[in-house]
């Protein structure tokens, strides 16, 4: 109890802290576009489902902080991690899991730096630990949750699509679990994201399938073998080099043991597949993070099950260098990073308001691309369009649609007004 109250105790602590650094930092250009395409709700937008966006604007309305509920998903992603370890390792082994999920570089990077790859692990590991105890006790309630999870990461990412198939196969390789297929509970859990990807297809069917048209089955199946090294380093980098070693030792031990012991199945499954989806976007040049971030965060409770000794050296004693050396590695991770601020501020943009001031005739302004156009609309005192539905800054017109603007109207869409009608007593046949 004593432990499980300085957890908690930490984990606020720590969650306050990550709050102070996102109220502090600067406004970004992807987070301004972000922002501005959440302003106007969509399920979806060019670059992709709407939830991203979406968070950033409910940020911004209710702190001024685009930030704002990513250190809320982190804290809520590392208690799913631990309601998920709990049952299968015991309280002090998912306590451990928890703690050393909170030391990675590439989980405090996304508690305070906006993007899909923290709220998809929030729903991956709630989705997991709702799925186990549907699964273990038949609960119909608890399957609901988890579908609610598998949707909501649905609606941050596409990467979200492996939640339930890595649960089927789960079910599929035991003959304890498999009748539960055939479960109403399940069913209900497979709703919710097929309603979900339902919405975003449908919102595709609309918008010309934008979030497809930009590759084919032959590119997709194009795998680039030359970009392996620098995402194996990045990997390296972001997990710190000793957890990604012991995370592939974990998962190499489960599946040895893996058609004996039901608890490691459950984990191991579910790491594999989100680690085969990190690799293959690695290989075609896609962020790799989200799947990532699942992947080690599913594999840490499999350390538990590693072996008490290896070779000479005891288990206990590698897992607190572990730990000391992923505390490390985050700290220089910190001290080494450049705040990735705009070139757009308010000091800026009141020179652009001076200029638009001492103009005579009213203008509309244009950027060189989105985040530009985006940071400096989020900025300007007086954001009204120059008609309703356009934007308040325009870009640059292009025959290849780049981003949400492209669905937007554009600054060459004005409908030529009226004639004003003749002030009286002038003559009605001078040229205009």
């Amino acid at each position: 109890m004593r432990t499980r109250l300085v957890f908690f105790s930490l984990l606020a602590g720590l969650t306050v802290v990550r709050l102070l650094l996102v109220a502090g930092a600067e406004l970004s250009g992807p987070e301004a576009y972000w922002a501005l395409c959440g302003q106007q709700p969509e399920v979806a937008y060019f670059d992709g489902p709407g939830g991203t966006a979406l968070a950033v604007a409910a940020g911004l309305s209710w702190g001024n902080t685009a930030g704002l509920l990513w250190p809320i998903f982190a804290l809520l992603a590392t208690l799913g991690l631990y309601r998920l370890a709990a049952p299968l390792t015991g309280r002090p082994a998912a306590v451990a899991a928890a703690v050393l999920l909170n030391l990675l570089p590439v989980f405090n990077l996304n508690a305070v730096n906006p993007g899909s790859a923290m709220p998809l692990a929030m729903f991956a590991f709630g989705f997991l630990a709702m799925a186990w105890r549907g699964l273990s006790q038949d609960s119909t309630a608890w399957w609901t949750g988890a579908g609610l999870c598998a949707a909501g990461g649905m609606f941050f990412s596409y990467q979200a699509w492996f939640f339930l198939p890595a649960i089927v196969v789960v079910m599929l390789a035991s003959r304890r679990w498999r009748p539960r297929l055939r479960t109403a509970g399940f069913w209900l859990a497979a709703m919710s994201p097929l309603v979900a990807a339902g919405l975003l297809l449908a919102w595709n069917a609309n918008h010309d399938w934008i979030h497809f048209i930009r590759g084919t089955w032959q590119t997709a199946l194009d795998l680039q073998w030359s970009l392996w090294p620098a995402g194996l380093k990045q990997a390296s980098m972001l997990a710190s080099p000793l957890v990604l070693v012991a995370v592939v030792a974990a998962l190499a031990f489960a599946l040895r043991k893996i058609a004996v012991a039901p608890k490691l199945k459950f984990l191991a499954v579910p790491a594999l597949l989100a680690l085969l989806v990190a690799a293959y976007a690695i290989l075609r040049g896609a962020p790799a993070q989200p799947a990532g971030l699942i992947a080690a965060g599913v594999a840490l409770p499999l350390i538990t099950w590693l072996p008490a000794s290896i070779g000479r050296v005891p288990s206990r004693l590698l897992l607190s260098i572990m730990f000391a050396t992923a505390a490390a590695w985050t700290g220089l991770h910190f001290a080494l990073a450049r705040p990735s601020g705009s070139d757009i501020n308010m000091t800026v943009v009141h020179e652009i308001e001076n200029l638009r001031a001492g103009q005579t005739s009213p203008l509309f302004l244009i950027a060189e691309d989105a985040p530009l156009a985006s940071a400096i609309a989020l900025h300007l005192s007086d954001a009204t369009p120059a008609l309703p539905g356009h934007p308040a800054v325009y870009v640059l017109e292009s025959a290849n649609p780049e981003s949400q603007f492209a669905f937007w109207p554009r600054y060459d869409q004005f409908t030529e007004a009226p004639p004003a009608p003749p002030e009286p007593g002038t003559d009605p046949v001078t040229e205009q």
